[in-house]
C-alpha cells in the first residue's frame, strides 16, 4: 500500500538554520571523483539516488564552517552510508544476504588487509582517512558506533520476517542506533579539531542529550521516509509502529510522533543545564570545557539542519516511485 499524502503537523524547532557552506561545490567535485573511482556509482540509477540523498547538502549544513577537506571526507562518508542503507532498506529484508553484508563490511576495518566487496573496498579509504590523527579511544568508539548501526539492519530484518515488530517505545532505543546519527555526531569533531576526553564523554547528562538528538533526527527521518517505508512494505518506522500497535488513524500516529520529537527538543534543553552542572562538579575547565560547549552547538545546529535537509532533498520528497529507484545492490 502507498501512503495516501501526508499532511504533517507543526514541528516544535527553537533552533534557527545557520545557512550552508560556501565551499559545497568545491567538496561536491571531490565526492563524486571519490564515489566513481571507489565503484560505488556503476549506472546512471545508482549515480541518480545518490544525487537526490544530497549527502553535501546535508554536510554543508551541518558543518558551514568546515574546509573543503572535511566537507569532502565527511560527505563521502555520508554517501557512502546512504549506499550501504539503500542495500538493506529498499530490498525485502534478507537476514542471511543481509548478515553475510555485514561480514564483508566488518574486512574493511584492517587496513593491513585486502577487504572483501566493493563496499568494504570503499569503507576501508575512508575510514584510513577518518582515523587520522584521532586519538585510539574515540577510534574504539567510532567502530563500536558503526558497528551497531550495521547490525541493527540484521535485527529489522530477522524480526520484519517473523513480524516480531517492537513497541514503540522499545523502537525508540533501537531508532537511536539504527538512524546512524551517533557516529556522525562524533566524525563531525573532525571538522574542528575536537576530541573530547572520556571524562566527559562518559557524564551522564551528555549521554541522555546525545539520545535525545540522535531519537529526534530518527524520528523526523521515519515521518518523512513514510511514503517510501510503506510502499515496500518497510514496517521499522515510528508512525507504522503507532498505528500498527495502537490501531489508530494516521493523523493520531503522526500526533503521536510528533509529541515524542517535542519531548526530545525539552530534553535537550534540560540536559544542557544538568551538563553545566556535572562540568562544574568534576571541575572540568579550560579547553575540555570550551570543546564540550562548543559541541553542543554543534548539536543544536545538527539537529536544526537535519529537520530542515528532509524538506530539500529529493529522497524524502519525491513520490514513492522516483525515491525507491536505485541500481544494482552492490557487493
Amino acid at each position: 500500500m502507498v501512503s495516501e499524502r501526508i499532511i504533517l503537523p507543526d514541528f516544535y524547532m527553537p533552533y534557527p538554520p545557520e545557512g550552508t557552506n560556501p565551499r559545497a561545490r568545491a567538496a561536491e567535485s571531490k565526492m563524486w571523483e571519490w564515489l566513481v573511482s571507489q565503484d560505488l556509482v556503476p549506472e546512471e540509477l545508482s549515480r541518480r539516488r545518490v544525487a537526490g540523498s544530497r549527502p553535501v547538502e546535508m554536510y554543508s549544513m551541518w558543518c558551514p564552517r568546515a574546509d573543503v577537506e572535511s566537507l569532502a571526507l565527511l560527505s563521502e562518508f555520508t554517501a557512502w552510508a546512504f549506499i550501504v542503507d539503500d542495500q538493506f532498506d529498499i530490498e525485502m529484508p534478507d537476514p542471511r544476504r543481509c548478515l553475510a553484508t555485514i561480514q564483508r563490511l566488518e574486512t574493511g576495518f584492517q587496513l593491513d588487509e585486502t577487504p572483501s566487496g566493493v563496499l568494504a573496498t570503499a569503507f576501508q579509504d575512508l575510514w584510513r582517512r577518518l582515523c587520522r590523527g584521532r586519538s585510539l579511544p574515540w577510534q574504539r568508539m567510532v567502530r563500536a558506533e558503526i558497528q551497531e548501526w550495521w547490525w541493527s539492519y540484521y535485527t529489522e530484518s530477522v524480526r520484519t520476517i517473523t513480524r516480531d515488530l517492537p513497541k514503540l517505545d522499545e523502537y525508540r532505543t533501537h531508532r537511536q542506533i539504527s538512524v546512524a546519527i551517533y557516529m556522525l555526531l562524533d566524525l563531525s569533531e573532525i571538522t574542528y579539531g575536537i576530541d573530547l576526553p572520556d571524562a566527559v564523554r562518559q557524564l551522564p547528562a551528555l549521554k541522555t542529550l546525545r539520545a535525545a538528538v540522535t531519537e529526534h533526527m530518527g524520528l523526523i527521518n521515519d515521518v518523512h521516509s513514510l511514503p517510501a517505508d510503506e510502499a515496500v512494505g518497510y514496517a521499522y518506522n515510528a508512525v507504522l509502529l503507532a498505528e500498527y500497535h495502537f490501531g489508530c488513524t494516521r493523523a493520531h500516529a503522526l500526533g503521536v510522533v510528533n509529541e515524542l520529537l517535542t519531548d526530545c527538543i525539552v530534553r535537550i534543553g534540560h540536559m544542557e543545564e544538568a551538563l553545566a552542572e556535572e562540568l562544574d562538579v568534576l571541575g572540568i575547565t579550560g579547553q575540555a570545557r570550551a570543546d564540550i560547549m562548543h559541541t553542543l552547538e554543534d548539536y543544536r545546529r545538527y539537529v536544526r539542519a537535519n529537520f530542515d535537509f528532509h524538506y530539500r532533498a529529493p529522497r524524502y520528497t519525491s513520490p514513492p516511485i522516483e525515491a525507491l529507484e536505485h541500481g544494482q545492490l552492490l557487493s
